[in-house]
């Protein structure tokens, strides 16, 4: 039984680099998650289209689980900018989770939950504050990841498929090289 989950939060050309070579991972698509039907890229590039641009990516959960991927997702994708990184901004480029399946709902929540909490000083008491960078409101980290159900998902034009493979020029926010060589799942 495979598994399909949409990701978004980065550059969608990065964004499939990054997951195509992964142990577990049967395919990966550029396209545009939860977007108007029949949308075209500069729709859903201006806004008009809504959704989101970003990558479907089908799985083996026997090989590779939600948490693996979420985890690498979450080492290139900021979840506290509000919308993009790097060169890329905008609405269509939040951070998202798009999933099909009732059972995954779950499992992302508390990973959502947990990077919400991530760097905050556990509660010590109503008079002692110990280092707590979450003390000053302007200095809070807020979560603007999200986590929807997949309602629709439209592959880009074959232009905008493996990319990165065809323009390996391209100046990348990611630094995948890196990445390479630094996980290996």
């Amino acid at each position: 039984m495979h598994k399909r989950i949409c990701l978004s939060g980065a550059d969608m050309y990065e964004l499939e680099e990054v997951f195509k070579e992964w142990r577990g991972i049967i395919s990966v698509r550029t396209g545009y998650i939860n977007a108007a039907p029949n949308a075209a890229h500069d729709d859903v590039a201006t806004g008009t289209a809504g959704g989101r641009m970003g990558v479907e990516i089908c799985y083996d959960p026997k090989k590779i689980d939600i948490s693996q991927l979420l985890d690498l997702h979450f080492a290139v994708v900021t979840p506290y900018s509000i919308d993009g990184q790097g060169y890329v901004r905008g609405s269509m480029y939040r951070a998202g989770i798009f999933y099909e399946s009732a059972e995954d709902e779950p499992q992302i929540a508390l990973y959502l939950t947990f990077l919400a909490g991530k760097g905050r000083c556990p509660a010590t008491g109503e008079h002692l504050t110990l280092n707590d960078p979450n003390s000053s409101a302007a200095a809070r980290r807020v979560l603007h990841a999200t986590m929807e159900r997949l309602t629709s998902f439209q592959p880009a034009a074959d232009e905008h498929q493996g990319y990165l493979s065809r323009h390996p020029e391209t100046e990348t926010y990611i630094d995948l090289a890196r990445l390479r060589a630094l996980v290996k799942l």
